[in-house]
Parts: C-alpha cells; structure tokens; sequence
C-alpha cells in the first residue's frame, strides 16, 4: 500500500507541475459492476432477493498526456479512486460499501490516422472530425479496494483490503471545444480477476461466508475526460 500512496502521490506532483507545458485532464467515470464469484453466492443464499452488492459507484481520476513522436498512440498514465458505494439490505442490518483507489496505464490507438500528425491537438488537425477523434484505449492498471459490512450481528465492521491488477478495452471520441480545451466521452469494459471477500459474513440473513470467496470484477465503464493544452496555446501565440 505504500508503493501506491507514492505512486499516486507523484503522478499528482508531475500533473500539477506540468501543467504550464503540457496536457492533463482530469475524468468522471459511471461504473456498472458485477462480481462473479461472490454475486452468484449471495443469489444462492438469499434465493436472489436482494440487490446486487457494489453494484455501481462513481470514480474521478487525474491524467498526464503524452505521446509517441511520428505516430497517433498516446499516453495517459492515470491516478484514479472510485468513490463508496454501499447497498443496504432490507431488514437485515446490514450495510455493505465498496471504495478503491488505482492506476491506469491508459494508451490510446488511433486507428484511422495512425500516421496523422499528433503534434497539436486533435481538433486542430485538418481532415474529417471522425476519422481523426476515433481512437481504441487500452488501460492496463491496479486496483486497491476496500470492502467493509456493517451489520448489527457482527462488532465491529468487517474490512476486506487487497491489490489487484486489472485491464480495461474500449473507444473513445475527441471532441474539440477550443485550442485549450477537449471533451471526450469514453465507454469501456473492465475486467480484474482473483479479487478475494475474506470474512465478508452475514450478509443479510445467509449462513456465514467460507474463509475465502474468489471472484471477479466485471465492470461496464462510461466516462468523460476533459482534456487541457496550456502549451499548444503558448506554441500557437509565439508562431502568430
């Protein structure tokens, strides 16, 4: 956990500092999540009555932009955290929530102007908006979640902390406002296996959990970068 809170702390740093010669962008994300292994548990036991656990949550994040020299693949390495969630059980005393914090290595492939030339915003770039807006992101990265259950038979809440590494796919489209700035709506698809639910017991009114429930987070992503270009602004100045 050390390794990450550093991590995190210094590609905030480098965010931050950077801003006066090169793009960041900060991100709001809406995710859909199931958890294989465990959801199909808590079916089981409850004869699918209740909701989903964790079942969605909202997730902000901070990127650093930058990019290959002669072909359209950029980088966007990524803190990230996704705000608790909690579901309540109905009747039971029980109150479930899910938080975590990450890092993604977000690389976006523009497939239909790989050769284009990426040294100024997309929106800047003569040709058609579609073809050059369009790209395909890969985002390998790690997750550090928490799970906590409160509940009125168990004192006191039951935490539930691990690292995992994970892989998002998905496509993107850049949407030019102003030679400073850039929207671009993202849909993704998320998958990161071996999560572990360790003394996650009494859910509601099922029998207690065995000592360990693997499974995996299935996660169905949308989210909207705003992306910010202080230094084509400068270049853009000085070459007028």
């Amino acid at each position: 956990m050390n390794v990450l809170k550093k991590s995190i702390l210094l590609i905030i740093f480098l965010s931050v500092t950077s801003t006066a010669f090169s793009q960041f962008g900060a991100r709001v994300k809406y995710n859909l999540n199931t958890f294989s292994g465990f959801d199909n548990y808590i079916d089981e036991n409850t004869n699918g009555n209740n909701d989903k656990i964790f079942a969605s949550n909202i997730g902000v994040g901070l990127d650093y932009w930058f990019r290959l020299k002669k072909y359209r693949i950029e980088f966007l390495p990524e803190v990230h955290m996704g705000l608790k969630s909690s579901t309540n059980f109905e009747n039971s005393g029980t109150n479930t929530s899910l938080s975590y914090f990450g890092l993604n290595f977000n690389t976006q492939i523009y497939l239909f102007d790989l050769e284009g030339d990426c040294d100024c915003p997309t929106f800047s770039k003569q040709g058609p908006s579609l073809s050059k807006g369009v790209f395909l992101n890969v985002s390998p990265g790690v997750l550090y979640n928490t799970k906590e259950i409160a509940t009125e038979l168990v004192d006191p809440t039951i935490k539930s902390n691990h690292l995992n590494f994970k892989i998002g796919i998905g496509v993107g489209y850049d949407i030019g406002i102003s030679n400073l700035f850039t929207i671009t709506p993202m849909f993704n698809y998320n998958l990161a296996p071996g999560l572990l639910f360790n003394d996650l017991q009494n859910i509601g009114n099922i029998p207690p959990t065995p000592p360990i429930i693997e499974s995996s987070l299935n996660q169905l992503q949308f989210q909207i970068r705003f992306g910010f270009r202080p230094d084509y602004v400068k270049s853009y100045g000085r070459r007028r």
